[in-house]
């Protein structure tokens, strides 16, 4: 990826402009709102050139308006890399919609690549904006909002069937006692066996 440059259109997508894209209203409501957040392009831009010598060199990238658009369409349909670029690539309305058109849409591995190279400043910018478009149209308040995330690598045992056993065994327990405090009889009958595996420790090292 180095040149992000706005393609320019061929005959043939001077053709399909002319005739014009008509998107589902979900789509159309989105592509005005990022026509109007245009800043929203800037911030994109300036992290898919970020680290670039001369972006404005060499073959064609991913532009940030395309990159921003098709990030948009994946998170809304929750299609993975390769049904994002499938689903562009066959269909004349998401062309337009992502800004395509008639032009080569680029493998699946290239949309993972510019949607990696977006900062979490950016993402965050992206979000303000969705959130404050809410809070004016009355459908939040902006004082709460729950979004979905992303997986992160972090250090966890192994989870192998012993402790995996253990983790439920602790956890229901966990659970029912929870549950006995709350019940006017309790719970009868349950065991507690989380303290099992440090008597038989016990009775090992004695």
């Amino acid at each position: 990826m180095s040149r992000t440059l706005d393609p320019q259109l061929s005959f043939a997508g001077l053709e399909l402009s002319r005739l014009g894209v008509h998107l589902d209203p979900d789509l159309q409501r989105i592509d005005t709102f990022l026509e109007q957040h245009s800043v929203l392009i800037e911030h994109v831009r300036l992290d898919l050139e970020r680290g670039l010598k001369k972006p404005g060199t060499g073959r064609n990238g991913i532009t940030p308006s395309q990159t921003l658009r098709s990030l948009t369409l994946m998170r809304v349909k929750n299609w993975d890399y390769r049904e994002l670029r499938e689903r562009i690539n066959d269909g004349y309305t998401l062309r337009g919609f992502t800004q395509f058109d008639c032009h080569l849409v680029p493998k699946h591995d290239a949309f993972n690549r510019a949607f990696n190279r977006l900062t979490p400043a950016t993402l965050e910018a992206i979000n303000q904006a969705v959130v404050q478009a809410a809070v004016q149209l009355g459908l939040e308040d902006g004082k709460k909002l729950r979004v979905d995330t992303t997986v992160v690598e972090t250090n966890i045992h192994w989870p192998t069937d012993a402790t995996l056993l253990w983790d439920s065994v602790r956890t229901i327990t966990r659970l029912v006692e929870d549950l006995h405090d709350k019940l006017p009889q309790g719970v009868q009958g349950f065991s507690n066996r989380t303290a099992a595996p440090a008597a038989a420790c016990n009775r090992s090292n004695g």
